[in-house]
């Protein structure tokens, strides 16, 4: 499932339930083919034949410290829905299943193997046995079966998982066998569905009587805030928090009782500590690594020519991974709700403008890509033109693109009915153009590629008034107030699996950002959905449902003709993805596949060692 990125740069980490071109000369070099690795045989199961990180055998002791611009809103694995939270408790807890971060194959993790049966709807895993949580309980059946029965499948528990785990609509029926096997028994046959079963297990014996509803609450939607006591908090990944400072930290230790181990037989983790300092902006997070003070750093363009004459004397390595798996979009809100007292959460006045096709298609136009690229990201970005990752098998390269054009684009607002007048845009109803952008504070190429779009846009007789907001205050805006006009704003992406953005097709969905208010959820007047939309659902769920690839990627490629016609997001562009991580770091292998941001180098921070002179 996709996730808000406060990143331009940004869905599954091996250890998290979270999954050509030229360059400048000063750019780091790409691989030849940013794609092939994301190459499978058997869609949705299993990944290329490409060679398996092998780990060396690490020392304890130590510890790895990164940065990030916020520390996490919750350390409740299924009220987490932005990547700060996501990010750390993608450290603490496995699934059923995970996604080798290098060959991209679904591989063992709590249930030690599994059998599908012959009708391509029956799964059955089988846990390790032996297996416990970090407060000594022993992990089993029931955990799995609550899980996903009592906290995914459940409506009354806001979490970005149960969309994602539907088959046709429907969820799995998920029942215990045993102690150690469960059950899966899907509506369909579905493609994806194995490599979505890395969904984090949660503890029974915690949260058992806590997730239905009494006196109008929830008792599980309060649980493990950041007021919690942090050594209650239990998991069975390899770390569990051991302090939590707001502002300031999070302090990751290793689970004492985390099952795996290297070859050698030595218990992992091997570092003592993982921790996470919170930066106010992006350049602090520069300053801080150039400083000594974290190990790794993931790199805007300008970071590049500042960092990489300072690696060997600073003893780092650079290393870039092509282009980012996330999107960076604008979008303008199409809700047609209203609120409990029948007032439209967009004025009825834009939401005419935002509905119209034309016009997105013309602020599309007016979209500057490469003028972003060359000043913004000194070369090292493409244009992005599609919801699915460039380094993804369903990339579809030849989808409509809209170039910058500022003729165009008068052309096509012109034929909606707009009209200039004394260097001012109006409507066929004399209303005046105007309406507000925003995006995250803190994030230096967001910002500066507003103020592009706010000059371009104002060319075309547009007033658009720009600010930037929290971070969290766009989350509320967008799934629960939806007061809203325009938002720039990033998503996490997958170079493995498409299906695992559904949640952002979905009308009822979460992450249906465009357009909130799905009637059977919002108090008010619900809002109004067009063909379009429910076509490009039926798509994704028939694309799920079938087995042939190429088959496969046609559904998915028309998915995104549909979405370059109709711009529910206007993409801008797609930077390429740049890490750097100190050299005393042992087996650090930083691959695309291991998530957004640093999780790219984090995928498998159990195995991560100091080296010794």
């Amino acid at each position: 499932m996709i996730h808000l990125s406060r990143f331009s740069y940004a869905l599954k980490s091996a250890v998290s339930a979270f999954l050509a071109l030229g360059l400048l000369s000063a750019c780091p070099t790409l691989p030849d083919d940013p794609g092939e690795s994301a190459q499978q045989t058997i869609p949705g199961l299993g990944g290329d034949k490409a060679k398996n990180f092998e780990p060396a055998i690490g020392t304890y002791g130590g510890k790895r410290v990164i940065s990030s611009m916020s520390l996490p809103k919750t350390f409740n694995a299924y009220l987490a829905a932005e990547t700060s939270s996501t990010d750390v408790i993608g450290q603490m807890y496995l699934g059923l299943v995970t996604t080798n971060a290098i060959t991209t194959e679904v591989e063992p993790s709590l249930a030690e193997s599994w059998e599908i049966g012959d009708d391509r709807m029956t799964y059955t895993f089988k846990l390790r046995d032996g297996l416990k949580w970090s407060d000594g309980q022993p992990i089993t059946a029931d955990d799995v079966v609550f899980t996903y029965n009592e906290i995914i499948d459940n409506k009354d528990i806001p979490n970005n998982f149960r969309d994602g785990t539907l088959v046709d609509g429907v969820f799995p029926a998920v029942t215990k066998v045993d102690r150690l096997t469960v059950k899966i028994v899907t509506a369909k046959p579905y493609v994806p569905f194995l490599r979505g079963l890395s969904n984090p297990i949660m503890p029974k014996h915690i949260f058992e009587g806590t997730t239905t509803m009494k006196d109008g609450k929830v008792a599980y939607n309060s649980m493990w805030g950041l007021n919690s006591d942090v050594s209650k908090i239990v998991v069975n990944g390899p770390w569990k928090v051991k302090e939590y400072v707001a502002g300031q930290r999070v302090i990751l230790e290793p689970n004492p009782n985390y099952y795996l181990k290297d070859k050698q037989g030595n218990q992992l983790p091997y570092l003592e500590q993982f921790v996470t300092i919170e930066v106010q902006d992006l350049n602090t997070d520069v300053i801080k690594f150039n400083a000594g003070e974290t190990d790794s750093l993931s790199l805007r363009a300008e970071d590049y020519d500042e960092l990489a004459p300072k690696q060997k004397d600073n003893n780092f390595t650079i290393k870039s991974l092509g282009p980012a798996t996330g999107t960076l979009f604008v979008m303008f809100n199409l809700s047609t709700a209203k609120d409990e007292k029948g007032k439209a959460v967009v004025d009825p006045i834009k939401s005419r403008w935002f509905r119209n096709v034309k016009f997105r298609q013309a602020m599309a136009h007016a979209i500057d890509k490469e003028g972003i690229i060359d000043s913004i990201y000194r070369g090292r970005a493409m244009p992005q033109t599609s919801h699915i990752s460039q380094q993804n098998p369903f990339f579809n390269p030849d989808v409509k693109t809209y170039d910058y054009n500022l003729e165009k684009a008068a052309q096509l607002l012109k034929e909606a009915g707009f009209e200039k007048r004394g260097g001012e845009l109006f409507d066929d109803q004399g209303n005046r153009v105007e309406f507000r952008l925003v995006t995250n504070a803190g994030n230096t190429q967001r910002d500066a590629t507003c103020a592009i779009l706010r000059k371009d846009w104002s060319e075309l007789g547009i007033k658009v008034n720009y600010e930037t907001v929290q971070f969290n205050i766009m989350v509320q805006q967008i799934d629960q107030t939806l007061d809203w006009d325009a938002m720039m704003i990033g998503l996490t992406g997958s170079a493995i699996e498409p299906h695992f953005g559904i949640n952002g097709w979905m009308l009822d969905g979460r992450m249906h950002m465009f357009n909130m208010g799905h009637p059977s959820k919002w108090k008010g007047t619900g809002t109004e959905f067009e063909p379009w939309e429910h076509e490009i659902l039926a798509l994704y769920e028939q694309a799920a449902q079938e087995f042939d690839p190429e088959k496969r990627k046609a559904l998915y490629f028309k998915t995104q003709d549909i979405v370059a016609e109709q711009l529910p997001y206007l993409y801008t562009v797609n930077s390429f993805s740049m890490v750097a991580y100190r050299n005393n770091l042992g087996n650090i292998s930083p691959s695309i596949h291991g998530g957004s941001g640093l999780n790219q180098i984090n995928w498998n921070t159990d195995q991560h060692y100091i080296l010794t002179e």
